[in-house]
């Protein structure tokens, strides 16, 4: 008899140990997921070390969004998660069915024939044949419940943010999950406190963000700037002397070169002078012939007085022929052109000018001053501004883009004209500032670049959507 007493508690011992471990297991469980630092180490933790208290085939950690979309976020045994997956897809599928039920609050066994035909479809080749839905909600904070209250309100479950969807093959009992539930509510807490602050966090990030950049934004387009326009400009001479074809002929040939220098009276070039001598010789001719017929009729007058009447006929022809030499003489003196003064003789080539039958005024070449400079600038009228006399100039040159050149305009024309490239614009004249170029040549007649003229300061906003504003205006009227 005693002997049986004394074996008796040796045999009851593994079976009361049973409950004792699995409570120690819960608690160490709850304690591991409470001493995760951060939400991947938690996710791991949850979808593989559970199965140290509960057996299982196969774990999957899903998040819930707002309006009930899940998102796969482990599963047990994998290391890298392929979101699309069709066994991701149709897990989320399942899911959202199940978190829409009425039972998406509490831990239970799923039934497949409550989900979707097209997740039922696919039961038997993703999901196993035992799955329980364990969720993760968020810990409310008790109430006291006033006396009378129904008992629905006191139990009623907030929506989960999260849950475990356990499978394998045997049925769950009871205990399991019991087990599970009070394990899924320390997994909870462990969860909503290392992702609540987080959503609190990047809750407070999507509206403070957005406010931050729409008054970084405003404040950016309130910036004062100066209001500026580019435009074409060229390098010119400020008090050219325009040499024009002071008679009507051809260029027989040219005397200088183009961009060569000359000086004050230096023949430039001359025309084509056959004709004229021709003409001279034929007018001193008729001169002499006009004279002689004078003094002939001036002797005779003295005893035929019909030839007296005719001195003064004769007089009047002598000072028309003189009239002519000296128009011959002239046209024969502007055969040769010289110039006016010293300066840069500025045209194309020689070539073109040759044999090329030319008008009274038609313009040959330019002589330029190659120490006043002067910047020519096209404005084109869309983008023209106020176009003000001392406003600040910076010209760009092709040949040296980095090194602008400052100057102030001097002149603007009220009337816009056709530019070279037939564009309608305003032209405008601007002069270095002196000291620009200390101890450097002035740059050379003809260089082309962009200017960039400076105006009044205007907030950045205007600055930007000038144009856009004045098209919108003629479009609409606004």
């Amino acid at each position: 008899m005693s002997a049986v007493m004394a074996q008796t508690p040796p045999q009851a011992a593994p079976q009361a140990a049973q409950p004792v471990n699995g409570l120690l297991m819960l608690l160490e469980l709850q304690r591991q997921a409470w001493r995760q630092a951060t939400a991947p180490e938690l996710r791991y933790h949850m979808v593989n070390q559970t199965r140290r208290l509960i057996a299982y085939r196969q774990a999957a950690f899903l998040t819930l969004a707002e309006r009930g979309r899940p998102t796969l976020e482990a599963v047990s045994n994998i290391a890298v998660l392929e979101a699309n997956a069709p066994f991701a897809q149709w897990l989320e599928q399942a899911v959202r069915a199940v978190a829409a039920g009425a039972q998406a609050g509490t831990v239970h066994v799923v039934d497949p024939a409550a989900l979707p035909a097209e997740v039922r479809g696919a039961w038997g080749e993703w999901g196993p044949a035992q799955v329980l839905w364990c969720p993760l909600r968020k810990p409310e904070p008790q109430r006291e419940t006033p006396p009378g209250a129904p008992a629905e309100g006191r139990d009623k479950a907030a929506p989960p943010l999260a849950g475990l969807w356990l499978g394998r093959d045997e049925p769950w009992t009871d205990g399991e999950i019991l087990l599970l539930s009070h394990l899924a509510e320390g997994y909870g807490h462990a969860w909503w406190a290392l992702s609540g602050k987080r959503a609190k966090r990047r809750g407070l990030r999507r509206v403070l963000l957005p406010l931050l950049v729409l008054l970084a934004v405003a404040g950016a387009l309130a910036i004062p700037v100066p209001m500026s326009t580019l435009a074409p400009a060229e390098i010119q001479t400020s008090n050219p002397v325009i040499v024009a074809a002071p008679l009507d002929g051809v260029i027989e040939r040219f005397h200088v070169q183009p961009n060569q220098a000359v000086a004050a009276g230096q023949p430039l070039f001359s025309f084509e002078s056959t004709v004229l001598r021709s003409r001279f010789e034929v007018a001193r001719k008729g001169l002499t012939q006009a004279e002689a017929e004078l003094l002939t009729a001036s002797q005779a007058a003295f005893a035929d007085p019909q030839t007296k009447a005719r001195v003064a006929q004769l007089r009047a022809q002598v000072e028309l022929r003189r009239a002519e030499l000296a128009l011959a003489r002239d046209l024969l003196d502007r055969v040769t052109v010289k110039a006016e003064r010293a300066g840069i003789a500025v045209f194309t080539d020689v070539n073109d000018w040759l044999g090329k039958p030319l008008s009274v005024g038609e313009r040959v070449l330019t002589l330029a001053d190659p120490q006043a400079p002067e910047i020519d600038i096209m404005v084109p009228v869309g983008d023209a501004l106020v176009l003000e006399p001392g406003s600040r100039v910076e010209l760009f040159l092709n040949v040296d883009p980095l090194h602008p050149l400052r100057a102030r305009l001097t002149h603007a024309s009220y009337e816009a004209g056709l530019s070279a490239s037939g564009v309608l614009s305003y032209r405008v004249k601007a002069a270095l500032e002196p000291g620009e170029t200390p101890g450097e040549t002035p740059p050379r007649i003809g260089l082309r670049g962009t200017a960039k003229i400076l105006g009044d300061r205007v907030p950045l906003a205007l600055y930007l959507f000038r144009r856009p504003l004045a098209l919108l205006r003629q479009s609409l009227g606004i």
